[in-house]
């Protein structure tokens, strides 16, 4: 005999208070244990008549009380049996009838009629209840209050997160799971249950996949809730490319649903087992095997709650993709409106199922040609941003950007290349995140702008380019880059750009040939790649900028370019153009954005001279014993080479820094003087080395940020005793020199005009479509930096000094450190004449990129003189000068004096 399920406990708590009903409850509790629903609902509807008619000749107290507890205990076998619309009655009628009951009595009352309401779409009305259960229980004596409590917190919770308020219910989730002794398995294994749901809901799959695992381990009975996990699991692992694994375990689970619910009245209750069935080959392009698993699941349901139930919703969207996939699009719009309906009708606008649906029926539009496509694009985006807006602040950074990883709401868009419609959609959902992280810093917030504002802040000469990440609509669905100009004049105008898979080819042999030309330069001798860095850099100039500038009015002299993916690695000023000339010859500047609402930013109020600057140089390197093993990091920095141009650059940049500055050299060079800063610098200069360590995923696949947590901590600096970090050091430490990005997101540089990072791949980073770059470059931006200059690939601390020493002149002259930066690179890369010299000015000038969260500012050509004013010169020369000319004049006067005697 199977123990009795733990959602029918309440039964047994109501039928155990029937006065006359004490072998009523065994022979319930009999026939449940035998999954025999209608048994026992007709054993309660025969005590129910007979209360009926108690109750109605004599309304007393009593009677009143068992007529409530009897129909309280057949609401829940109705709900039980998926029939919410019966059970309804009878529990509004038993509340009623139970409102003079104790309150613990009460509150069970109510939450039958609220979790029933639930199940019928009543959502709204079900939380007021869940509430009111919750404030019953908790006027309870401390010794009644549980689990009562604290099942009424999760019930609450699952209602939530049906409707889409995500963060209270990850509040309570996280709450009720905490307060769960281990003691209580089960009671742990079904919260560890609901936290994976929600998990699941936001992206983190890996985080789903843990809590799965944590709750299979315990030691419990209850072959339905380890079904249900089991299942959890499989989704899990499906959602993170584990596709075998996912099979296996998903039609083992499906075999064991049909058994468990066997009885016909039980039947709907393999729903999920089906869906998840579906879901897999769906996404491995089983089109037609998918369709058939979601066509059983939603036919179960169908003939369980009828046609019109919010249930239905999710089968009958998944039934319209993969209807879509199998190229049924007449079939598909019909499912997926009638699943838009149920959710017009059910579920409130801001949800995640809403934001799905309307994507699949903007996509079916398109594929179907419509001429409604448009509108159903537009509809689709703004409840896609709608719910952005009210997601994108709660949860930590993983799962904000797992749940960013859901949110594709640009594809359609470019489907439609019209360059208004996709200005204003990257203009409100590009790095939203990183607004919402700067708003919780004292920042602005996130805006919605749309492209005319953007207009408004381009000066004449000046344009905005704003590229994406984007996938095509279509059978064969391929990942394209492509950005929208906007122009001081006129309205956006789309550029498709090459594919992803160009570019990450031509970006590998670009670093493969820099890595080549490096080690000849350091005297190691190897064959070279096929490809010179010249025909590398014209192509990535033919596929991704040269589309871009047939389309720039001429007389475009400033850029504002927002990059998007591997766009991010781009070497603009060293791409060659159809007459082999770098792009830093065309333009006197292209600086970068990380959305195009920095243009509407404030400008900084710090001028570079007006505030003592921070530099801090690192030479050195002391090395610790320890065995690196298999620890990348470690690796690293156990091959740390010493850095003496440093020494050099610090030394050049005394010549120029204001009065007040300060120069940290070596030992003193380390995390606390950073961290500890009396005041923040006018301008962070950084001379040391810095590590990247990519990681190993799909570059074509969302990245669940729990399962590769590692991404957030694959960069950082180091600093003067970073090397000497141990295989048994803590991850995160105030003390070791080395910083994570999250550990430059707490150094105090608000008010820091500048930041520049002299240091290897210190522009390296995780590319997240639509975010931006993860990395210090993110790190400094949210620490308050206005301005962040980094290096994209390793750079010889010997060949800096003499460039960083001219970018500062010129960024003094003219307080423009972008178009500085620009400038310094074109006068450096185009004094190279072979391609042997060219491409070591390539490898030494141009990895340098900055990027600003402010407007752009514009001017001509930035003249200054490379030299120094000669004042030591000067003031050896004019004691000298005085000694010459006193020695004139005296001799002047001996003539003089001659003449007259001679006279």
């Amino acid at each position: 005999m199977s123990p009795l399920p733990r959602r029918l406990h309440p039964l047994l708590g109501a039928c155990s208070l029937l006065a006359t009903s004490a072998a009523l409850a065994g022979d319930v509790e009999s026939s449940l244990s035998h999954h025999d629903l209608a048994a026992a609902e007709n054993e309660l509807e025969s005590v129910a008549k007979d209360w009926e008619a108690t109750w109605t000749k004599e309304q007393t107290e009593e009677n009143s009380l068992e007529y409530g507890r009897t129909l309280q205990a057949l609401g829940i076998v109705e709900r039980e049996a998926g029939k919410a619309d019966e059970a309804l009655p009878h529990l509004e009628l038993a509340t009623k009838l139970l409102e003079n009951a104790p309150s613990g009595e009460r509150a069970d009352a109510i939450e039958a009629l609220a979790l029933t309401r639930q199940d019928s779409g009543k959502v709204v009305e079900a939380e007021a209840g869940l509430r009111q259960v919750i404030t019953l229980r908790e006027g309870l004596p401390v010794s009644e209050r549980e689990p009562g409590l604290s099942l009424g917190r999760d019930h609450l919770a699952l209602n939530l997160l049906a409707q889409g308020h995500y963060a209270e219910a990850g509040t309570l989730f996280e709450a009720s799971l905490a307060a769960t002794s281990a003691n209580e398995p089960l009671l742990r294994a079904r919260r560890l249950g609901y936290r994976a749901r929600y998990l699941h809901t936001l992206g983190s799959h890996s985080r789903a996949a843990a809590a799965c695992s944590e709750a299979l381990a315990l030691h419990f009975d209850d072959p339905e809730l380890r079904l249900s996990l089991e299942s959890q699991l499989a989704l899990a692992q499906l959602r993170l490319g584990k596709t075998s694994e996912a099979r296996q375990d998903m039609d083992r689970a499906a075999d064991q649903a049909r058994e468990l619910y066997s009885d016909p009245s039980a039947a709907f209750r393999a729903f999920p087992y089906l869906n998840n069935l579906g879901a897999l080959d769906l996404s491995l392009g089983n089109a037609a095997e998918a369709r058939a698993a979601f066509a059983e699941a939603l036919d179960l349901l169908e003939k369980s709650v009828g046609t019109d139930h919010p249930s239905l919703i999710l089968p009958l969207n998944n039934l319209g993709c993969a209807q879509q996939a199998a190229g049924e699009l007449q079939a598909a719009d019909e499912s997926l409106h009638r699943a838009a309906r149920l959710q017009e009708k059910y579920l409130p606008p801001l949800h995640l199922r809403v934001a799905e649906t309307a994507r699949n029926l903007a996509r079916n539009a398109l594929l179907q040609n419509s001429p409604q496509a448009a509108a159903e694009i537009d509809r689709a985006t703004k409840s896609g941003l709608d719910l952005l807006d009210e997601l994108i602040v709660s949860g930590s950074e993983q799962e904000r950007l797992n749940f960013l990883q859901l949110m594709d709401l640009v594809s359609l868009p470019c489907a439609t290349g019209d360059g208004i419609r996709i200005a204003d959609v990257l203009a409100a959902t590009k790095a939203r995140l990183l607004d919402a992280m700067l708003s919780e810093k004292g920042g602005s917030g996130g805006t919605r702008p749309d492209w005319k504002a953007i207009q408004t802040a381009l000066k004449p000469g000046t344009a905005l380019i704003d590229a994406c990440r984007y996938t095509t609509v279509g059978p064969e669905p391929e990942i394209r880059y492509g950005a929208v100009i906007i122009l001081p004049e006129g309205p956006p105008k789309w550029v498709p750009l090459g594919s992803a898979t160009d570019l990450d080819r031509w970006l590998e042999a670009f670093r493969k040939r820099l890595s080549w030309r490096a080690g000849e330069l350091a005297g190691k001798s190897s064959a070279p790649p096929t490809l010179t860095l010249r025909s590398v850099l014209r192509s990535l100039h033919a596929g991704f900028w040269e589309p871009l500038a047939h389309e720039l009015p001429a007389g475009t002299e400033h850029i504002a370019f927002s990059p998007d993916g591997a766009l991010h690695f781009l070497p603009l000023p060293a791409l060659l153009d159809e007459a082999m000339q770098p792009l830093c010859t065309r333009h006197r500047q292209i600086v970068t954005l990380t959305s195009a609402r920095d243009l509407l930013g404030t400008p900084s109020q710090v001028k570079l001279s007006s505030k003592p600057w921070t530099v801090l140089g690192v030479s050195e390197f002391p090395k610790g014993a320890a065995d690196p093993g298999e620890d990348r990091l470690l690796e690293v920095l156990s091959h740390l080479d010493s850095m003496p141009g440093t020494a050099e650059e610090t030394k050049r940049l005394k010549k120029i820094a204001p009065r007040g500055s300060v120069f940290l050299q070596d030992g003193a060079a380390n995390e606390q003087a950073l961290a500890h800063l009396s005041s923040a610098p006018g301008v962070l200069h950084l001379g040391c080395h810095a590590f990247f360590l990519p990681g190993h995923i799909d570059s074509g696949a969302a990245v669940d940020f729990d399962e590769n947590a590692d991404l957030l901590y694959s960069g950082g600096l180091l600093l003067h005793r970073a090397a000497l970090r141990g295989a048994d050091s803590p991850l995160i430490s105030s003390e070791d020199d080395l910083l994570f990005p999250g550990e430059v997101a707490n150094l105090p540089l608000q008010g820091t005009r500048l930041v520049t990072l002299s240091s290897c791949e210190s522009g390296a980073g995780t590319a997240v479509s639509g975010e931006g770059l993860l990395g210090l470059r993110r790190g400094f931006a949210l620490a308050g930096a206005r301005e962040i200059a980094v290096a994209l690939w390793p750079v010889s601390d010997r060949s800096t000094p003499e460039f960083m020493e001219r970018f500062y002149r010129l960024a003094l002259s003219s307080d423009r450190p972008a178009q500085s930066l620009w400038q310094c690179q074109r006068e450096f890369l185009t004094k190279a004449g072979n391609d042997g010299e060219f491409e070591a000015a390539v490898l030494r000038y141009g990895p340098f990129v900055l990027s600003q969260n402010t407007p752009l500012e514009t001017g001509d050509e930035i003249v200054v003189s490379n030299k120094s004013f000669p004042w030591l010169r000067l003031l050896i020369a004019v004691p000298l000068l005085i000694f010459i000319a006193a020695r004139w004049r005296a001799g002047s006067r001996k003539k003089a004096a001659a003449f007259h005697q001679a006279a």
